[in-house]
């Protein structure tokens, strides 16, 4: 296992205190606390810089932080979110994960995604497409499961030593056991080094379920594990061996509510009417008794008695026989079975991809309450707009076209959006040449 050390002098330099205190102010420079820290910067990255060594040895404790309850897909979803300060923490925050990139990324799984720069849901989408369209054999059967109460369940120690493990002893891993300890259980909800901490700690378990329990096909969307196999007996035994290693390695527990399950297919078969229920009765009596494999149940408002295209060709000559005897009719029908993969927003079939309906009902809800205002606040336009990506990464042009599109014009709202940032902007600029010495913006 490969360590990494990383240099005092690099981890809190100049450039990477300055880039910290940048990166999060994004979208924000109109706050009074942010304008403040960025109106000198010089300043700025001293003070960050001491309260970062103070931190190290000490003087200083992480300090105590406000909490708010976000709604998460309708109110029956709750999640508890910290809010940490712009300054110092979210910048002390920005400087220790900018530390560890390299090492956290040097082991990680290809597939992991969700909080890691180029590897969002779109990459996701478009790998596990790759996948269930060019190998059907190794994609029939789908394992998923999340992770219980991930963030507040991680154990510190636990962390703690695979950090130990990963990063050499030094005023950076010094740094991110006190960030680690800001919580008293867990990772908490809303800190910018969580998700980092999150996918550092269970790098072991995706090298288990690709090297030794030898699973093709995987991927991890922070706590949620999609597993794809040939065989249900297969994926069954990931799920149970993947169980074991959550509770021996991390103390960590897999939800109940795992699922395994025949990702969505086609097949053909022969649907059999007969002129009475009685008939279909007798004639479902007799194909049992024949041991002829079939089923009997309701399609398009009608019983039906359904035989697989493969039985049909075997038994002919005995079906002939008996739809003759109860006077039955066969079409050939191209039925589904099976369900599509819920995931990462998506819903997944075989031969395409569309939006998980309950994105599309809050995007179909954004459109009809835009419609009836007057004017458009750049907040609901920016919301509109932020489901466009959906749309344009799945096969649901058409319901684009009937749900969106009469209700609310896309051009006007990027209109809006823009004109909103060009202010900002501006803003932005004259902030800057305020910053800048006197000749220099002159």
């Amino acid at each position: 296992m490969k360590s990494f050390r990383i240099a005092d002098d690099e981890a809190i330099s100049h450039d990477r205190v300055q880039a910290a205190i940048l990166k999060p102010s994004k979208g924000k420079r109109n706050r009074a606390d942010v304008a403040r820290v960025l109106s000198d910067m010089e300043k700025s990255i001293e003070q960050i810089t001491k309260y970062e060594q103070d931190m190290v040895h000490g003087k200083i404790k992480p300090r105590k932080h406000s909490s708010c309850i976000i709604n998460e897909r309708g109110p029956h979803k709750q999640r508890e979110i910290l809010k940490p300060d712009y300054m110092p923490e979210q910048i002390i925050h920005h400087i220790a994960v900018d530390a560890i990139k390299d090492a956290v990324l040097h082991g990680m799984y290809i597939y992991v995604l969700g909080s890691v720069p180029g590897r969002g849901a779109h990459m996701g989408k478009k790998v596990i497409e790759k996948w269930i369209r060019t190998d059907e054999k190794n994609t029939r059967i789908i394992g998923k499961m999340d992770i219980r109460h991930f963030f507040q369940s991680v154990d510190h120690e636990i962390l703690r030593s695979w950090i130990r493990k990963k990063i050499r002893p030094g005023e950076i891993r010094d740094l991110l056991e006190i960030l680690i300890d800001a919580c008293e259980m867990g990772l908490p909800l809303g800190f910018y080094t969580s998700q980092w901490f999150a996918n550092f700690l269970l790098q072991p378990l995706d090298h288990y379920i690709k090297e030794e329990l030898h699973i093709k096909y995987m991927t991890r969307y922070m706590d949620d594990i999609v597993i794809f196999g040939a065989s249900k007996k297969e994926i069954h035994k990931a799920v149970r061996a993947i169980q074991d290693y959550l509770i021996g390695n991390f103390n960590l527990h897999m939800k109940g509510n795992w699922q395994v399950f025949r990702l969505e297919y086609e097949s053909r078969e022969a649907a059999i009417m007969c002129s009475t229920l009685r008939e279909l009765q007798q004639l479902d009596g007799d194909l049992s008794a024949m041991k002829i494999k079939h089923k009997c149940k309701m399609h398009k408002k009608k019983r039906k008695i359904f035989i697989a295209e493969q039985v049909l060709i075997r038994k002919e000559h005995q079906i002939n026989a008996l739809l003759e005897k109860y006077h039955g009719t066969i079409e050939m029908e191209t039925m589904l079975h099976g369900r599509p993969l819920d995931y990462m927003g998506f819903e997944f079939h075989r031969n395409r991809t569309i939006i998980r309906e309950s994105i599309m009902l809050r995007a179909t809800r954004k459109a009809a309450q835009i419609s009836k205002q007057e004017k458009v606040c750049w907040k609901d336009a920016s919301s509109l707009l932020s489901y466009m990506g959906w749309f344009k990464h799945t096969d649901t042009y058409n319901t684009f076209q009937e749900r969106i599109k009469p209700k609310a014009s896309i051009k006007k709202m990027r209109k809006i959006v823009s004109k909103h940032q060009r202010r900002l902007n501006n803003a932005d600029h004259m902030e800057e040449c305020n910053r800048m010495p006197a000749k220099q913006a002159g």
